[in-house]
């Protein structure tokens, strides 16, 4: 079966069905029959989501797709800080719901900063000014480690529970180990 790409499209269309194509009003005004040489080589590169351009020579120049952005990197390791962080939160509200019974108010203040200080915990200025994951992991972990600083010794407990003890953190300088 004979078939057409369109770079526009990023699509294969067969050939034998263009009169169909046209009574949709959906054939695309760039296709260009191309041989099944070709046709493997156009769709490895739509799926590696490389640059597909026809030089004037007739040929195809196939560029490497763009690197991906270090937002789309970071993004499952902020997922997990992001699960590590609400559990802390949940813990944190159990331990402030207690010291609030107890009337202990400079412990609820602690926790109440503290869970505030978290919910930016991955967007805060320093996370936010870097450029790699080990930067980025570095940064985290610098910010629970002042969150939790601030802590008192039984809400720092929100840490541990939640997988990431607050005293066994490495110094600041090294990364947290998330899992990913």
């Amino acid at each position: 079966m004979n078939k057409a790409f369109s770079i526009t499209t990023r699509a294969f269309y067969a050939v034998d069905m263009r009169a169909d194509y046209e009574a949709a009003g959906t054939w695309p005004a760039d296709a260009i029959d191309v041989t099944s040489n070709e046709e493997d080589k156009l769709r490895a590169a739509v799926s590696a989501g490389a640059g597909i351009k026809r030089l004037a020579s007739g040929s195809w120049k196939i560029t490497a797709p763009p690197a991906p952005s270090f937002a789309t990197l970071a993004a499952p390791y902020l997922a997990s800080v992001r699960q590590v962080r609400d559990a802390i939160l949940n813990r944190l509200a159990g331990i402030g719901f207690a010291a609030l019974a107890f009337e202990d108010l400079p412990t609820v203040r602690a926790i109440t900063s503290a869970r505030t200080s978290l919910l930016d915990v991955t967007t805060g200025e320093s996370v936010a000014a870097c450029g790699d994951i080990a930067a980025l992991q570095v940064a985290v972990n610098a910010e629970f480690r002042r969150i939790g600083a601030a802590l008192p010794e039984e809400a720092r407990r929100a840490f541990d529970d939640a997988g990431m003890s607050f005293t066994a953190l490495p110094p600041a300088a090294e990364p947290v180990a998330v899992s990913q």
